[in-house]
């Protein structure tokens, strides 16, 4: 065998640097060791497509291609020599190995765009050419970027969803605390799925916001002041060890490069930091804090409550309506929380009820794909009965809102389609009747009822149904637990989830351009 396939049988996929290494340690020199790594064997493949420093190369037996010890191996080469592709694969995994495609460039480390630097998006493709990230169009969330080549499940989906609700709750709370603490200007100060995004000089975060504190704010050239900024990520459900700060970590550097940018103050919040990614952080002067610290244990909690029940919504929607009351209790003191919960929860009350009321078993975000087109399905809420199937499409808007008709027409041209020919691929529905209903706490536009009632009257492969706000608090009257009632009442049709506290004025009404 040869001397470089018999290294990489022996100790597994390496770093050409690496053969040379050990080349070199049996007494050749170091010309001799770079002539002999250059002419590889026939049975010593190359990656291709992500390149390593001082034009390093990943070398493999075809044999192990693709096996557990390829990617551990692949995955130590790049921790060990490529900050940028390590802080990416870290941040990603952090967060439960499934991110929106939209956030990769706050979670992956790197800038959006940067002299001297590679950005997210060039990251994210050759990442993804070797096959530690893959990208995949999830519906209800668009396209995702996932750990490795395997598809999303439900309960990775659920996770998904679940974290970043959680994290919008959170980062409306951090907004009004730091608005009041006179950290940033809350009228200024935009979080993640705000438009425009929340980007500090050449990257992106989950929170960015102007701040005129002495320490960081400074006067132009025309003495006029220039605000410093306060920049955060939140990462809710894990306790972060060092690879996982590496990716905020990272930002922070690059953006302490640039010699025109204006002071920050770099924030990450998390449920917990080990010792040593407590030490990076600080000895990197990064805030490192929790939710606990910030807001108290009892909204700690509620958070964390929050996650656990949307990330398994069907049993507790079963078993526990009351938790659906305590958790809007419990939250109902920050702002901005109303619109976040309102609809997630939502799904829950009427997963409840249907369950209560019809019998059967239900399923909250299911994922399904359709056998004829390939489209992926995300269903709110599913209730299975003998013979009988019944699919919801919820939305948990304001009594004053009203459902367009392009979201009807969206709703019976695209997504009932791809989830009838998901179920009817199903050898347990084969002879089950179908049945698809849009509920909203809202009321149909003219044009959304007339799609609704010329569908229903054209329909012969399945039944269409819809309830408006009356419709579901008719439907809600016949469940056995008030308390159900009393939800719908309180936090959906007779007043707002949350009492909107006075904020401190902001002090501009955008971000300078200079940010």
């Amino acid at each position: 065998m040869n001397k470089i396939a018999q290294f990489l049988h022996d100790g597994g996929p390496r770093l050409s640097s690496d053969i040379t290494a050990l080349l070199r340690q049996e007494g050749k020199s170091p010309e001799a060791a770079r002539q002999i790594v250059s002419r590889l064997p026939k049975d010593v493949r190359v990656l291709h497509g992500l390149p390593f420093p001082k034009r390093a190369r990943f070398l493999y037996l075809d044999s192990q291609f693709a096996t557990e010890h390829y990617w551990d191996a692949l995955t130590t080469a790049i921790d060990k020599s490529n900050p940028a592709y390590s802080a990416a694969i870290a941040g990603v995994r952090s967060r439960g190995r499934c991110v929106p495609f939209k956030d990769f460039d706050i979670v992956a480390g790197s800038p959006v765009k940067q002299k001297g630097q590679l950005s997210a998006i060039t990251v994210l493709e050759r990442l993804c050419s070797v096959g530690l990230l893959s990208r995949s169009e999830i519906d209800g969330v668009n396209e995702c970027v996932l750990l490795g080549r395997e598809p999303a499940d439900v309960a990775l989906l659920a996770r998904m969803r679940a974290r970043l609700l959680t994290e919008n709750v959170l980062l409306d709370a951090i907004r009004t605390w730091a608005g009041k603490m006179n950290l940033a200007s809350p009228g200024a100060t935009r979080i993640r799925d705000d438009i425009p995004a929340p980007q500090f000089a050449t990257c992106r975060f989950d929170l960015c916001g102007p701040c005129y504190l002495r320490s960081v704010a400074r006067f132009s050239g025309e003495k006029k002041l220039m605000p410093g900024f306060l920049v955060a990520d939140v990462i809710v459900g894990a306790e972060l060890d060092k690879p996982a700060v590496s990716a905020f970590l990272r930002k922070c550097t690059l953006l302490g490069h640039l010699r025109k940018a204006s002071p920050f103050v770099p924030m990450l919040i998390a449920d917990g930091f080990t010792a040593e990614a407590l030490r990076a952080s600080r000895s990197s002067g990064v805030i490192t804090t929790t939710p606990e610290t910030l807001f108290g244990q009892d909204v700690a909690r509620a958070l964390g409550d929050l996650l656990q029940t949307l990330s398994n919504a069907a049993a507790h929607a079963a078993a526990n309506p009351q938790r659906i009351e305590e958790l809007f209790r419990r939250l109902s003191g920050i702002e901005g929380s109303a619109g976040n919960l309102r609809g997630a929860l939502f799904e829950l009350i009427v997963g409840h009820m249907v369950r209560s009321i019809e019998g059967g078993s239900i399923d909250i975000g299911a994922l399904v794909r359709s056998p004829k087109t390939g489209q992926r399905a995300e269903i709110d809420v599913r209730l299975v009965k003998e013979r009988e199937l019944a699919i919801y499409e919820c939305k948990g808007y304001q009594p004053t809102s009203l459902v367009a008709a392009e979201e009807v027409e969206d709703w019976l041209t695209k997504r009932i389609p791809a989830i009838d020919s998901a179920h009817r691929a199903e050898e347990r529905f084969s002879d089950s009747t179908f049945l698809y209903e849009f509920w909203t706490c809202g009321t149909f536009g003219p044009d959304a009822l007339r799609l609704l009632e010329n569908a229903r009257a054209a329909t012969k492969k399945y039944r269409i149904e819809w309830k408006d706000g009356t419709g579901v608090m008719e439907y809600a009257k016949n469940v056995k637990a008030p308390g159900i009632r009393k939800i719908l009442n309180d936090h959906y049709f007779k007043h707002p989830l949350a009492d909107v506290p006075q904020l401190v004025p902001p002090v501009v009404d955008e971000l300078p351009r200079s940010a």
